[in-house]
């Protein structure tokens, strides 16, 4: 079994410059890192998880995320896999925020909100090139694949406000959270747009989960009367919001609801936005393939599409 050692005899270098260089470590300069990656595939190093494959050198990439859970991912999983194999490599999924401490990475994949951007400067000062797939941001080496969020909490506002709606409530996803953010401005701007006052729209602050659209509904069961419309900023706390007003009261059915993500489920009436997650898992691989052979996308930042959805 080859060691660091064999491979840091055969470079002629230290041990540690070996270890630093197959971490992509900053401090390495690339002639160096280059050498000992070459070496190293050439002398079968495996490391501690397998990289190398009967095809060749066996990139690994993560992604990260918060939870493993959630309905959206399936489809971008897939979709990642498949273009990745392209390119020779492994798609790991890590759950958690503190992506700095990653080791044996060679691209970093993010839809996880609570990552820092602190913690991806760390990673990418690695010279590991990084998509981001949950919000837009200006650091060397990454790329912003998102969903066009703003444009369809818009679009989505427009046709409430098209069928008569007056009053609304927002019940948005967790503080911080660019999802959030922008779905949220997308709702307030056609308000704008429309010369809706503010004394017409309730906002509250949820988490993104079942539960929160429940307690939200049990807030808005407390008002002196209903909103004419309900804008959740993701299907999950929709469903909370519905299954919250039913239980609560008759007259709950004249409230339409909405949510965002165009997750499937049955028994549920109300109007989401969805995108083809196998197209936006594919466009991410791609552009993490180009960053892999140093060759910058011609766009850094991409919006996905999303449509209106009326589940009636």
């Amino acid at each position: 079994m080859v060691t660091l050692k064999d491979i840091a005899k055969a470079a002629g270098v230290a041990v540690s410059t070996v270890s630093y260089s197959l971490n992509n470590d900053i401090r390495i300069p690339d002639e160096t890192r280059r050498k000992v990656i070459s070496i190293a595939e050439q002398m079968g190093y495996t490391g501690k998880s397998g990289r190398r494959k009967e095809s060749g050198y066996f990139r690994q990439i993560v992604l990260c995320l918060n939870s493993i859970g959630g309905e959206i991912y399936p489809q971008i999983v897939s979709a990642l896999k498949k273009v990745l194999n392209f390119g020779n490599c492994e798609l790991l999924i890590y759950i958690g925020k503190d992506v700095s401490r990653l080791k044996w990475v060679d691209g970093l994949i993010i839809l996880n909100s609570e990552v820092e951007d602190k913690e991806v400067e760390r990673v990418a000062q690695r010279r590991i090139p990084i998509v981001f797939m949950d919000r837009d941001v200006e650091i060397s080496d990454t790329a912003s694949i998102t969903l066009d969020n703003y444009k369809g909490l818009y679009k989505i506002t427009e046709m409430l406000l098209d069928k008569g709606a007056k009053n609304f409530a927002f019940v948005n996803g967790p503080q911080g959270s660019y999802e959030s953010q922008d779905r949220f401005s997308g709702f307030s701007d056609v308000l704008t747009d429309r010369h809706i006052a503010k004394k017409n729209i309730i906002s509250l602050q949820s988490d993104f989960t079942y539960d929160g659209g429940v307690n939200a509904s049990r807030y808005l069961l407390g008002l002196t009367s209903l909103p004419d419309a309900i804008v959740c900023a993701n299907d999950e706390m929709a469903w909370g919001v519905i299954d919250g007003l039913h239980i609560g009261t008759e007259t709950a059915h004249s409230v339409t609801v909405t949510g965002f993500d165009g997750i499937m489920t049955s028994g549920k009436k109300y109007i989401t936005a969805s995108a083809d997650r196998t197209h936006w898992g594919s466009i991410v691989g791609y552009t993490m393939l180009q960053w892999l052979e140093r060759i910058p996308p011609e766009q850094k930042h991409i919006k996905v599409p999303v449509e209106v959805v009326v589940r009636y």
